[in-house]
């Protein structure tokens, strides 16, 4: 037997035809699970609400204030906290490259050429064997489209992450 229909018009309070009426007093009467819902769905109308106690909208406002104040602190010290750390790691990363150049600002400009040289010729050998692998992929395709795709893929997984993190917090109660 469906109850699906009865069960609507017992908890949605619709207004009913008088063959839908006529339907519905037969199917409770024949259906316990059905009557019974429709018991709890009286008692609860004739239940009288609960008022709140006086000041309970004062008092969860200020509850609300004091947690929004206290998680901008929260959020304030975070960032000072990481800001100082990064700093700080950037600092103790640079503090040789500094040590050069306040000692022979000739060293830093030699090695950072040799640096620079060897960093380019380093992206010349990966070009040619991302044209190795271009080849091989579709042809049809020019090479900046990948570099569309790949860096399109990039922010996908970021938009991803921060997504993850923004909606998988548990919500507080008040």
């Amino acid at each position: 037997m469906d109850h699906r229909p009865f069960e609507d018009w017992l908890v949605d309070n619709q207004t009913l035809t008088v063959d839908q009426k006529r339907q519905l007093k037969a199917h409770l009467q024949e259906c316990s699970s059905c009557a019974s819902l429709a018991e709890v769905n009286l008692a609860l109308k004739s239940v009288r609400l609960a008022e709140p106690e006086a000041g309970f909208v004062d008092r969860f406002q200020l509850r609300l204030t004091a947690r929004k104040t206290a998680q901008r602190r929260r959020n304030f010290w975070g960032f000072f906290i990481l800001t100082v750390s990064v700093c700080g790691l950037f600092s103790w990363v640079t503090w040789p490259v500094l040590q050069d150049l306040v000692q022979s600002p000739v060293n830093l400009l030699t090695t950072s050429f040799s640096s620079l040289v060897s960093f380019w010729a380093s992206l010349q050998a990966i070009l040619r064997a991302g044209m190795v692998l271009f080849k091989v992929v579709p042809g049809f395709v020019p090479a900046y489209i990948w570099a569309v795709i790949l860096f399109a893929g990039g922010a996908w997984s970021v938009v991803w992450v921060a997504s993850l993190i923004k909606f998988t917090k548990y919500p507080q109660g008040v």
